[in-house]
């Protein structure tokens, strides 16, 4: 099945010469960019293999004789706050991001190809997992991402969570990803960049609905966002992207005030809403100093009490997430920095939406595949037009 699933990419792939070498590298490159759980966890990190292995690819190597200088300047710029900020774990994470777009964009198709193969073997083995589920929750368990990791890795196993849990029909299943919200940002992200470049066959779109069906969670509406925002994306790009990232902030800011999610009577009931919007209420209890450039890990730049922040973080969930998240980080400096950013390399509101929901759940800085994806995407939409290769 999988022969016939890929046969495009592997049609687009033979126009690439590849050495043997090269074709292996990339291949294992793509394998643990989307498979997570078969890197291993190390003095509370997450230790990517994919990482190590872009500096062997002598071809990515040599692109860099040529580089854009809005590129240059924005990296410059955005790691040269983050150090002045002494926010040295972002200036790291903002590294290996940069290192994960910079690579798929330069190495082009033979790496995304293989990317995009290696999930649609994630989403089969979803669907592996369904089926298992169905006969014997245990069964599934093992095939599970904790499984996978703890087998190759023992005491070292990355952080997965096995959340099998009916949350909307089904219960939910996570593919070769850490945990079912990430396999399913994944899924959609993989769907767009697909689905702009090329054309799926019946069983291409047969894997993703099957795919997206047993991973539903509450990070599947962002399909749903994505087919509201796609027709839009003219209309939008004619809106300045400052608007569009203060609009955000403030839309965001005004539901968490007006939920309250900062009592104990919402966050205890409503966690998962109360996480995600929980940087969106923090950064108005902010002192001004930590305002302007951003708070330390501990979050202690909250000037008074506020419970959620203890009742996050000892659940191991951070509060600053999504764009407001941005701005506990990094402060509106950061803030300032990042839509500088935007303009310099000519992305548009549309792409502001796009990142928008996608890091809804999570940080701006969260070293994953549907980050480094969506990030992805929203650069190869425009290719040609800003010199990113």
């Amino acid at each position: 099945m999988m022969t016939i699933v890929s046969e495009n990419v592997l049609l687009e792939n033979s126009k690439c010469s590849e050495s043997f070498y090269l074709k292996t590298l990339r291949w294992l490159i793509a394998l643990f960019i989307i498979a997570s759980p078969l890197s291993p966890f190390v003095a509370n990190t997450t230790i990517y293999l994919w990482i190590p292995l872009v500096f062997f690819d002598y071809q990515y190597i040599r692109s860099f004789r040529a580089v854009s200088k809005a590129v240059l300047l924005c990296v410059f710029i955005w790691l040269s706050m983050c150090f002045l900020f002494f926010r040295y774990d972002l200036a790291l994470k903002s590294f290996v991001l940069i290192l994960g777009v910079s690579y798929l964009v330069k190495v082009g198709t033979p790496i995304t190809n293989k990317v995009y193969c290696c999930m649609l073997i994630s989403i089969v083995w979803c669907v592996i997992q369904f089926i298992a589920y169905q006969i014997n929750p245990s069964y599934s368990a093992a095939i599970g991402p904790g499984s996978i990791s703890k087998f190759f890795w023992g005491e070292f196993a990355t952080m997965t969570f096995t959340n099998q849990y009916t949350l909307f029909l089904f219960p939910r299943m996570s593919g070769l990803s850490r945990e079912a919200g990430f396999f399913a940002s994944l899924l959609i992200i993989s769907f767009m960049i697909r689905t702009r470049d090329n054309k799926l066959n019946f069983i291409e779109k047969s894997l993703f609905l099957l795919g997206y069906l047993f991973s539903l969670s509450k990070s599947s509406i962002t399909l749903v966002l994505f087919f509201i925002l796609y027709p839009m994306r003219k209309l939008l790009r004619k809106v300045p992207v400052i608007v569009t990232f203060i609009g955000f902030i403030v839309i965001f800011v005004s539901l968490a005030q007006f939920l309250n999610i900062g009592a104990p009577s919402y966050f205890m009931v409503n966690d998962s809403i109360a996480h995600r919007l929980s940087a969106s209420y923090l950064m108005l209890h902010m002192n001004i100093g930590n305002l302007l450039y951003g708070c330390n890990t501990e979050y202690n730049c909250i000037v008074d009490y506020q419970p959620l922040v203890g009742y996050l973080t000892d659940q191991g969930l951070i509060p600053a997430v999504g764009l407001s998240g941005l701005i506990m980080d990094m402060g509106l400096l950061g803030f300032v920095g990042v839509i500088f950013a935007f303009l310099i390399l000519k992305l548009d509101s549309y792409d502001v939406a796009i990142v928008a929901i996608f890091t809804a759940t999570v940080s701006f800085f969260t070293v994953d595949s549907f980050i480094i994806l969506t990030y992805f995407y929203i650069i190869t939409n425009h290719k040609g037009k800003n010199n990113f290769e």
